[in-house]
């Protein structure tokens, strides 16, 4: 028989129904060739104008990343910037005897201490003052249409290393003397360069409360050297934080030294132009801070009348028209009218940004509590002729008591800080003791002579202590108080005002500065009942109620209150702290509260007239515990059985 044929096999044919599209691709703007053509431009070859062939395989950073600020450097980086700097290679050895030198390594425990007398602070400053002129800033190399990107990038870094090794000789030459922290990174400081070049008018914004530490005096001298019709202005910023007998001394001692100056406050021109936005019906003076009141008998001068003035917003900017010069010293663009540049530049977190936006009058700069928000050089116009410039945050090199004054004026960043004893014990020997109990509601337990303290002025343990367990900050494991997140909180609320304290400036007749008494006397209207926080003054006003005090004195009379977890009575002695979270909390004296736990026994006072044993069964003469009764009862339990 033939064989069967076999079928064939059906063709396939295409499905029923729409029919596949291509998928769009999502990425439009083509970032994966923008990220090759940057990776190939990295590793391009370059021909410099003399013919010399240049060829890099580093990676190029991004501008960001270049302008951060750098402050503090570890021996190993600040020896890799140094080399990079100079322009000069180097090879590891790993046979030689390489020994690295802390720069800081001299620092004693004067830094961590909770203060210094009258006299070592005397004499630390007087040597301060007399190195004062070797605190200078960078100077951009000259420069003109001629010299090549390469060549200005060269004389930069040798001008910019040179200045750091002055700096270096300067603290290695004088260990006694504190140096702050200071800009680190070139990229930061041509920024400076760039606003100081171009500005009529350049403003140095400070902050109020220690406008010595952020004024750069050698900044001034820079001003003059590039242009000697250049002028240079010190705006106050924060000045509503003082009191009118503040501003007056601070007043007198600027017009006593010839420094221009001005108060101002960013915050409360800010708060105006809110309240006009708005249309709102509230009072403008509602938002002026407590000040003193002018006295019939007060002795001042018209001229320093005038100069305590906080200014407006208009009064600001008819300053800067009268200080700059009469006529622009650039030259005008094609078409346009000369502009007159204005240059904003200081510390971080003194308040450059927010002055802007007050100026302007709408949000144009952003703005955080973070130093250093403004990374780039910006320039904004305030009209048709009126030009801002406002340059990066930029530290200054100065000197200080210690380290821990950076963190308290807001210089440093608070989240990144790692060693917050000496910024808290600061705040501790500033504010006064009764005031942090008000302020935050708490009894601060000191130390007793007994064990190393004075039972007065508490230390920064003490008080991040108390507050942390106040608040139920309490740590993993063991179960002590979190004193680090507790810093936090206290140091940003000293930053923002809420726990205040002004430096005083120096005594006019011979650059001394204040003593520790004077600066108390100086700050003394700073710690008032009316600037506590409303809900504050409410629970003192109750608890003071309670007690029939009517006016209340902080100094005088908290430690008689009761409120919050502040626990108080008629004698401070006898006052209590709450103790949330265990008394693990307080390791350092935990032994005096186990003396007093075992001796109160639990409350059992020591009145017993009979032995301890005869007590224990509630009979007087019982035998409960003699050995002859015990076995006379087991022998007749065994009889009976």
């Amino acid at each position: 028989m033939p064989p069967k044929e076999r079928p064939q096999p059906k063709k396939w044919k295409a499905p029923k129904g729409p029919k596949p599209t291509q998928r769009k691709n999502k990425n439009t703007i083509g970032l994966g060739k923008a990220i090759q053509s940057a990776r190939k431009q990295e590793n391009s070859i370059q021909y410099l104008p003399d013919g010399e062939m240049r060829f890099t395989t580093e990676k190029h950073e991004a501008d960001w990343v270049k302008l951060r600020s750098v402050t503090q450097e570890s021996a190993l980086d600040e020896f890799l910037s140094t080399a990079e700097l100079a322009n000069k290679d180097f090879t590891a050895d790993r046979h030689s005897n390489v020994k690295i030198i802390r720069m800081d390594s001299h620092t004693d425990s004067r830094t961590q201490a909770v203060g210094m007398t009258n006299a070592q602070k005397e004499v630390l400053n007087a040597k301060q003052r007399e190195h004062a002129k070797d605190l200078i800033v960078p100077r951009r190399p000259h420069w003109d249409e001629s010299t090549t990107k390469y060549e200005l990038q060269r004389q930069e870094s040798e001008a910019f290393l040179e200045w750091r090794r002055k700096l270096a000789d300067l603290q290695e030459s004088n260990e006694d003397l504190l140096l702050t922290p200071f800009e680190r990174n070139i990229e930061v400081w041509k920024q400076l360069w760039r606003v100081v070049e171009r500005s009529d008018l350049v403003v140095q914004i400070v902050d109020a409360r220690d406008p010595l530490l952020f004024r750069s005096v050698d900044l001034e001298r820079y001003v003059k050297e590039l242009d000697e019709r250049k002028a240079n202005l010190l705006l106050v910023n924060k000045a509503d934080l003082l009191t009118r007998k503040q501003r007056i001394i601070w007043a007198k001692y600027f017009i006593s030294k010839g420094i221009s100056f001005t108060f101002y406050s960013a915050l409360m021109a800010n708060q105006l132009l809110e309240l006009e936005n708005e249309d709102t019906e509230l009072d403008k003076d509602e938002i002026v801070t407590i000040d003193d009141e002018i006295t019939e008998d007060e002795d001042i001068d018209d001229e320093v009348k005038e100069k305590i003035a906080i200014l407006s917003i208009d009064q600001l900017e008819g300053l800067f028209l009268s200080k700059a010069p009469a006529e622009p010293l650039t030259e005008s663009v094609q078409g346009k009218g000369p502009i007159l540049q204005i240059g904003l530049v200081g510390y971080p977190n003194v308040g450059k940004s927010s002055t802007i936006n007050s100026l302007v009058g709408s949000k144009k700069v952003s703005v955080s509590a973070t130093p250093g928000k403004t990374k780039h050089f910006q320039t904004i116009m305030l009209s048709d002729s009126v030009m801002l410039c406002d340059c990066p945050g930029l530290v200054f090199p100065n000197f200080a008591y210690n380290k821990g004054e950076l963190v308290c004026n807001g210089v440093l960043p608070i989240d990144q800080l790692r060693d917050f004893v000496g910024p808290s014990n600061l705040v501790a020997q500033r504010v006064p003791k009764y005031y942090l109990e008000a302020v935050y509601g708490i009894h601060i337990q000191t130390r007793t002579k007994d064990e190393g303290g004075d039972g007065i002025t508490p230390t920064g343990q003490e008080l991040l202590v108390s507050y942390a367990r106040a608040r139920g900050y309490m740590t993993q494991g063991f179960g002590s108080a979190d004193e680090s997140r507790a810093s936090r909180y206290i140091l940003k609320d000293y930053v923002n005002g809420k726990l205040l304290y002004i430096n005083p400036p120096p005594h006019i007749e011979d650059d001394t500065p204040y003593s520790i008494e004077e600066c108390k006397e100086f700050n003394e209207d700073l710690y008032t009942f009316e600037r506590l926080p409303e809900s504050r003054k409410e629970q003192i006003r109750e608890a003071a109620k309670s007690k029939g005090i009517e006016i209340v004195d902080l100094s005088r009379d908290l430690n008689k209150l009761t409120f919050s977890a502040h626990t108080g009575g008629n004698d401070s002695k006898e006052a209590k702290s709450v103790t949330h979270g265990g008394k693990q909390a307080a390791l350092y004296n935990a032994a005096e509260d186990l003396d007093n736990e075992f001796f109160k026994m639990n409350g059992v006072e020591g009145k017993l007239t009979n032995p301890f044993h005869k007590q224990m069964g509630g009979v007087a003469g019982s035998k409960k515990h003699n050995k002859m009764n015990k076995k006379s009862k087991k022998k007749a339990a065994m009889m009976s059985d």
